[in-house]
């Protein structure tokens, strides 16, 4: 058993055959990771069998992942390939919403596919598992892709205050709004943009679709980035702002939100005033003729890679 063993293990033992012999043997799928560490030629020879079955299933069943959720070669895997059609199915679901006819603020058609793309981007922000590396990341990204996030931030917004769930719906206030609701309506959706810079599409899926979860969620985001200079000594039956408690950070110690960086990153590429920098880039995506209109799959992809669409090669 011993010289079996020893021969399975050699080198010069061909890995198909001992791949074939594997595939005999009656495992399940849970005991795949565990096999992997009975000897280093079992967990290199199944990593590459993963990668290669991963590789072949994406191509022909999610050719665009890779463009999609770009990942070095060695984090391609069963777990990333799970993960992909989860967040396929999230973007799905969002963009459902977006473009829906009942949605009163749709995407129009023309930004479709650049509304899909921020999603995309936001997915690859979200991947990132430091502070750091997300202010990075958006201090050097070019104008297009920011703008393909923004469009993607705001139109989720616009959509979130008239269907979504929970306090971040309009219905909240009643029909009419005076200053101090307008005011807190948006500070909550300054801090749902925060939160769709930091949890990505996930949590826009939420706000859209499970009030639970999803205000819990928005409070904690508007304890750490709300003002909190109301007026809460107020006669019964006054306007009356969310109250939370917890912890309270420091004003000066408080990081630079990313929703912030990406609008201040935009104001410099675009030469504006911050203040004004929304609304030109609303007014700028308005038409249907704007040079992110209509995005083909190749300019899409060249988006999601952090790369303008200016210097794409004219074939």
């Amino acid at each position: 058993m011993s010289t079996k063993q020893s021969r399975l293990m050699d080198l010069s033992f061909p890995a198909e055959l001992l791949l074939k012999i594997i595939q005999q043997i009656p495992f399940e799928a849970n005991h795949l990771r565990e096999l992997s560490l009975v000897h280093s030629r079992f967990g290199e020879l199944i990593a590459n069998y993963e990668r290669s079955l991963t590789k072949s299933f994406a191509c022909s069943q999610l050719p665009h992942a890779f463009a999609d959720f770009p990942c070095g070669d060695s984090d391609v895997s069963f777990d990333w390939l799970s993960q992909c059609i989860r967040q396929y199915d999230i973007v799905d679901d969002v963009m459902a919403v977006l473009v829906s006819d009942l949605n009163c603020f749709a995407v129009e058609r023309h930004n479709m596919a650049l509304a899909n793309t921020g999603l995309l981007l936001l997915y690859r922000l979200n991947s990132m598992d430091t502070y750091t590396k997300k202010m990075t990341f958006i201090n050097t990204l070019p104008r297009d892709p920011l703008t393909a996030i923004f469009v993607a931030i705001q139109c989720s917004k616009l959509t979130a205050r008239y269907h979504g769930q929970g306090i971040i719906n309009q219905r909240t206030y009643g029909r009419f709004l005076d200053a101090n609701h307008l005011e807190l309506r948006n500070e909550l959706e300054f801090c749902f943009s925060e939160g769709a810079m930091n949890l990505g599409p996930d949590f826009i899926h939420e706000s859209l679709y499970h009030k639970d979860t999803s205000e819990t969620t928005l409070m904690c985001l508007y304890h750490d980035h709300g003002i909190h200079d109301w007026d809460t000594n107020v006669p019964e039956g006054e306007f009356m702002p969310p109250i939370t408690e917890g912890p309270e950070r420091n004003p000066d110690s408080k990081p630079r939100t990313l929703y912030t960086t990406l609008l201040e990153r935009m104001a410099d590429l675009m030469e504006s005033p911050l203040d004004e920098v929304v609304s030109r880039i609303n007014e700028d995506v308005e038409t249907a003729d704007h040079s992110l209109a209509w995005l083909s799959l190749s300019s899409k992809a060249r988006l999601i890679q952090g790369l303008d669409l200016d210097y794409a090669d004219e074939a």
